[in-house]
């Protein structure tokens, strides 16, 4: 069985419009250590047809899955379980690698940091973090940061789009969570999760071109976390837990969905049932809010 030192995973739904261009970009690597995993999310435009051709091709090593429409997550799950590589790296549907050297230069700087830090620090790294960008632009991270928490890196002031590259290894025992009838919960939930107990090397390099299309997840974010109540709630609940800036705005917003999908796990489903006590008034304040939002949205379906 082949390994590589790279997994490059792509979940797409009804996007054998934008996988051309991508695919491209990958055939355009100078180094082919790597595999191509899609999960295809239940296409009905011949995304299938698409992958099985470019399969054939033989230019990179592709795997392709498919499953029911269960979501980005389930489908992160899935190619996680069947990765055969070292790192794990997302690429969406809609974006490319930035050039011909992104492989390259990820294997590259992974060696270089594993000859230059100590064992000590090397042993708490989880993940390597590179630049997205937009229109071939991109945001320097702040000088003299090298390996981080990724709350650092927030409270530094980087508001930049990122590529976050995660140890395969890591990632079998932290899966995104299941609730029955949803399909989202944001990738939040999971790199806050791995901030916890590890650090991530900075790479000063852009991997990544994306583009914000009206159909992705970007443009839809808010619409997804209105839609899928149960994933917001456990994040914010796994950010009461794990201690983040801004516990008490994570303890409103678990309030206000809590008030939004019925009380009744209200308190056994918090981490901090005193302190969601303690929020309910802002909580409620907020669950007006939302509502009020949430039928804008709906009325513009």
């Amino acid at each position: 069985m082949d390994r590589y030192s790279i997994t490059i995973f792509t979940p797409t739904y009804n996007r054998a419009h934008t996988l051309p261009e991508l695919y491209q970009s990958l055939c355009f690597q100078s180094c082919k250590d790597f595999e191509w995993i899609v999960v295809d999310d239940g296409s009905t435009d011949g995304t299938n047809k698409l992958i099985e051709g470019w399969i054939g091709e033989k230019k990179i090593s592709i795997r392709y899955f498919f499953q029911e429409n269960a979501g980005k997550m389930a489908a992160h799950n899935l190619a996680v379980d069947h990765s055969r590589s070292d790192w794990f790296m997302c690429l969406d549907s809609d974006d490319k690698l930035f050039d011909q050297h992104v492989v390259d230069n990820c294997i590259h700087f992974w060696q270089q940091m594993s000859a230059s830090l100590s064992e000590e620090v090397l042993s708490k790294v989880c993940g390597i973090i590179s630049y997205k960008s937009i229109r071939e632009n991109h945001n320097l991270f702040p000088r003299g940061m090298q390996n981080v928490h990724l709350s650092e890196l927030r409270r530094s002031g980087y508001k930049g789009e990122t590529v976050i590259m995660v140890k395969s290894a890591i990632l079998t025992s932290h899966k995104f969570p299941h609730f029955e009838g949803e399909k989202f919960v944001t990738d939040t939930y999971l790199y806050e999760q791995l901030d916890k107990d590890h650090i991530f090397l900075l790479m000063d390099s852009p991997t990544q071109i994306c583009k914000y299309n009206p159909d992705g997840y970007s443009f839809n974010y808010r619409r997804l976390l209105f839609s899928n109540p149960l994933g917001y709630r456990a994040y914010h609940d796994q950010r009461i837990a794990l201690g983040q800036d801004g516990k008490l705005k994570s303890a409103i917003c678990y309030d206000a969905i809590s008030i939004r999908i019925g009380m009744k796990s209200f308190l056994s489903s918090s981490s901090a049932p005193l302190l969601c006590i303690l929020m309910l008034p802002a909580g409620f304040c907020k669950y007006l809010i939302d509502s009020y939002h949430l039928k804008t949205f709906k009325s513009l379906c």
